[in-house]
């Protein structure tokens, strides 16, 4: 009873130092989110301004698009992914039962998915070259009237003005859209960052470094300019230089490449009995396959081997 006594006070006053404990806790931590909330007003308050600019897409199909100039299509482009991967898992499917092996159908099918997914990829990754690389070309002829317009003391949106005017398709889209978000107020920083995600040029980035080096540092601009494009000039004469220095070297590599399928169709036409047999095996079908798959494995190294970026 005694120890009853003496336990039961002791607990009633931890009770009550916990309650005035988590009291306190509760409170500062009411306010902490009173504070954020206000915060957060305050955030969304200073962004409303900002508002009318569209945000880019961050995912891979939208980056791809926004390289190859399909940015607007973006729902249309993604529907055609889907039919083309759906598309040549069904082609797989009808290939496998037209071979007479009716029982790989699911197999065909599920591995034409993935394959007709990259087939659109690479379609798409190849037209975002092409522009890429006729950007690159057009890039000296659009410093040089970059030049000419600092030279004549004109400012950078009189000086985007000119290029989306004049300039050459498809560089002029990127600059005429940039002049646009400059005259809807956007940041001069902000445009050419955006211009440089759009452009993957390696000396666009470069223009664009030493444009805002030399707003924070200062010095003449149009200088800056001409010297990055007598750059570019010099490394596409380099690039033509070994381009020439390594043409046998990819002819050699394309002939090595197409030498197999040219034996084994050449063998089926000259002798069939001798290919036949092995062609109407289930098994030796398959191998085929693996041996297709690899050769254009070692033919798309033979590429690389010669193959140098400048």
């Amino acid at each position: 009873m005694n120890s009853f006594l003496l336990f039961g006070p002791i607990c009633l006053v931890g009770i009550l130092l916990m309650t005035l404990l988590r009291r306190n806790s509760v409170d500062q931590l009411s306010r902490l989110a009173k504070h954020s909330r206000r915060m957060a007003e305050k955030l969304h308050d200073k962004a409303d301004p900002e508002s009318i600019f569209v945000t880019q897409r961050a995912d891979y199909l939208s980056r791809l698009l926004a390289l190859a100039g399909k940015e607007a299509e973006y729902d249309k482009m993604k529907t055609y992914w889907i039919c083309a991967s759906v598309g040549a898992g069904l082609l797989f499917a009808v290939g496998f039962i037209v071979g007479g092996m009716p029982e790989l159908c699911p197999v065909g099918f599920f591995v034409g998915l993935p394959a007709g997914a990259a087939g659109f990829v690479y379609y798409l990754g190849e037209v975002a070259k092409k522009r890429q690389a006729r950007m690159t070309e057009q890039l000296p002829q659009i410093l040089e009237t970059m030049v000419s317009a600092l030279r004549a003391g004109s400012p950078v949106m009189e000086v985007f003005k000119v290029i989306s005017d004049t300039g050459p398709d498809p560089i002029r889209g990127e600059f005429k859209r940039g002049l646009i978000s400059l005259q809807l107020g956007k940041p001069f920083r902000d445009v050419m960052v955006e211009m440089s995600y759009r452009i993957k040029a390696p000396d666009f980035k470069l223009l664009t470094q030493a444009i805002f080096i030399s707003q924070d540092v200062g010095g003449n601009l149009a200088d800056v300019v001409a010297t990055i494009a007598d750059a570019i000039r010099e490394r596409f004469k380099l690039r033509d230089f070994l381009n020439a220095l390594t043409s046998q070297g990819k002819a050699t590599a394309s002939f090595i490449g197409c030498l197999p399928y040219l034996i084994t169709v050449g063998t089926y036409f000259l002798t069939p009995a001798y290919m036949t047999p092995f062609l109407n095996h289930p098994v030796a079908r398959l191998v085929m396959v693996g041996l297709v798959i690899w050769e254009l494995m070692g033919f798309y190294i033979l590429q690389k081997m010669v193959t140098f970026e400048v």
